[in-house]
């Protein structure tokens, strides 16, 4: 985590047809521990604009900033996947996710916004992993020189960058609770373990 960061703010952004699986543990494993370690971070969701965002499943999320009005500091940022990550209200997270980096946050992205993230050459040079490597040329172009470094993979953690696939939500979320030092490993390895295996660990 940033040190100089003094927010317990995580940001999770979503556009229109965000797909509602990608977050589904991450949020409560910040924001109340899985009732197994202290919570340290706020959760907070950044829309294009004001109105209700629409999940696949039909869940309408209400925003707490816009695109426009999120804070400039915050703990990390998660583009949460989903089927519209290449109209132009993605465009407008670029810059979005130009500034984190420069600021050295942690940043997240899941599904087709690792896709994007190549897209906008924020792959070529971190280890990473998408919805498959053929998928990730295919929709990123010519803008993704990264191949060398991509990892088959449910999620990669570099740095402080994590990228997974649709269908790597777990790992996804253990890797941004480790980024973020949200609880120690063991912690984190007993949410992995528990959420492969159906059976809760003794708290």
């Amino acid at each position: 985590m940033n040190s100089e960061s003094t927010s317990s703010e995580v940001l999770f952004l979503l556009i229109p047809e965000y797909a509602d699986w990608e977050f589904a543990l991450l949020a409560p494993g910040l924001r109340r521990g899985f009732g197994i370690w202290a919570p340290r971070y706020e959760v907070k969701i950044v829309a294009p604009d004001e109105g209700p965002v629409m999940s696949l499943g039909g869940i309408r999320c209400l925003a707490d900033y816009t695109f426009d009005s999120m804070p400039a500091d915050y703990a990390a940022l998660i583009l949460v996947g989903g089927m519209n990550w290449w109209g132009e209200e993605a465009k407008r997270v670029v810059p979005i996710v130009q500034q984190a980096l420069a600021r050295d946050k942690v940043v997240g992205a899941i599904c087709d916004a690792s896709a994007f993230m190549g897209a906008n050459g924020f792959l070529n040079d971190v280890s990473h992993t998408s919805n498959g490597l053929a998928y990730l040329k295919e929709r990123a172009g010519s803008a993704y020189t990264g191949m060398a470094r991509y990892q088959a993979v449910p999620s990669v953690r570099d740095g402080n960058l994590i990228t997974a696939s649709g269908c790597g939500f777990l790992s996804f979320t253990c890797d941004v609770l480790a980024a973020l030092n949200v609880t120690d490993e063991k912690n984190i390895e007993g949410i992995r373990e528990a959420f492969t295996s159906g059976i809760f660990p003794e708290v």
